[in-house]
């Protein structure tokens, strides 16, 4: 299961987004999504991954993808969901993977 931090590329912390309002900012827009949760922690289904996306520190957003995706794949949805948050919020994101 690969996971992935964001962070903002000047090391800032992340200005807030609201629980509940996250799939308007971060669902990635070009693929198809189904949310599972929008709460504190956003859950989304795409293909056959499910993608959870929190943010445990002010400045470090964590993405986890979970199912049958290639790396390359989760790669992808890591970095729309990084220049999202960063459109979202007016910061330059930088994403990193943690682990595969």
């Amino acid at each position: 299961m690969p996971e992935y931090t964001i962070s903002t590329r000047s090391g800032a912390d992340w200005p807030a987004i609201p629980a509940g309002d996250l799939s308007r900012h971060l669902a990635p827009g070009s693929l198809h999504c189904e949310i599972e949760d929008d709460g504190d922690v956003l859950v989304l289904r795409i293909d056959e991954a499910t993608v959870s996306v929190s943010q445990e520190l002010a400045g470090t957003w964590y993405v986890d993808v979970e199912g049958c995706l290639s790396p390359e794949s989760a790669d992808s949805i890591a970095s729309e969901i990084a220049q999202q948050l960063g459109e979202a919020t007016g910061e330059q994101a930088v994403w990193y993977r943690v682990t595969d």
